[in-house]
């Protein structure tokens, strides 16, 4: 009998560590950041048996090849919008300047979006001057306004810029803004996203 655990306990050992080295494997051939990767490893090693189902648990999350698919999914619309750009009449290559030729051919190579003539570009360099233009922009909207940010704190300028938009969604204008949950954390906790809700606004709080 003695004899028989002292084979049951091998044979114990033997399979726990070829679980141990099948998930090092793992981790190794998921060519993660190194630092991760070692992370892991100290975890599977130092914890026994524990280490192996956290690594089984929450190791094997792949949110950044989802996020990815989503992102892929998502964008399709705006190529086939791309495409179409250059028969736009605003895209007239031909009369760029030499300064702007650059910056068309950059903008092409890198996200597939040509030049198109007729806007004009001013240089803001301060935040009271972007808000303040900002809110300029909301009062003179009159179909929709369309905003994203990833910090957003309530106080100073940025409480004129919900003001402007609250008077803008009451005047008729689709109003939409999204928010990062975590850069906008002091927001949400305020009193301004059920005051903007009230007034038709729709405020999407976006999580990682």
């Amino acid at each position: 009998m003695e004899q028989f655990y002292q084979v049951l306990t091998w044979v114990g050992v033997f399979l726990y560590w070829l679980m141990i080295a099948a998930v090092t494997m793992r981790v190794v051939f998921k060519r993660r950041v190194v630092g991760v990767s070692l992370a892991w490893l100290m975890i599977i090693y130092i914890i026994p048996i524990g280490g192996v189902f956290a690594y089984l648990l929450f190791g094997e999350l792949n949110l950044g090849k989802k996020r990815a698919e989503r992102a892929k999914d998502m964008f399709q619309p705006y190529e086939d919008w791309f495409q179409r750009l250059t028969d736009c009449p605003g895209h007239q290559p031909h009369l760029m300047t030499e300064h702007a030729r650059p910056i068309n051919d950059l903008c092409e190579n890198r996200l597939g979006i040509p030049a198109l003539s007729g806007n004009t570009l001013s240089l803001q360099d301060s935040p009271q001057t972007i808000l303040r233009s900002l809110i300029d922009d909301i009062h003179d909207a009159q179909h929709a306004i369309q905003m994203e940010f990833y910090i957003w704190h309530p106080g100073g300028l940025a409480d004129e810029v919900a003001t402007a938009l609250i008077m803008a969604a009451k005047r008729g204008v689709n109003v939409r803004i999204l928010l990062d949950a975590a850069g906008s954390m002091r927001f949400f906790r305020s009193h301004w996203p059920k005051l903007m809700r009230h007034a038709g606004i729709q405020i999407v709080e976006a999580w990682r």
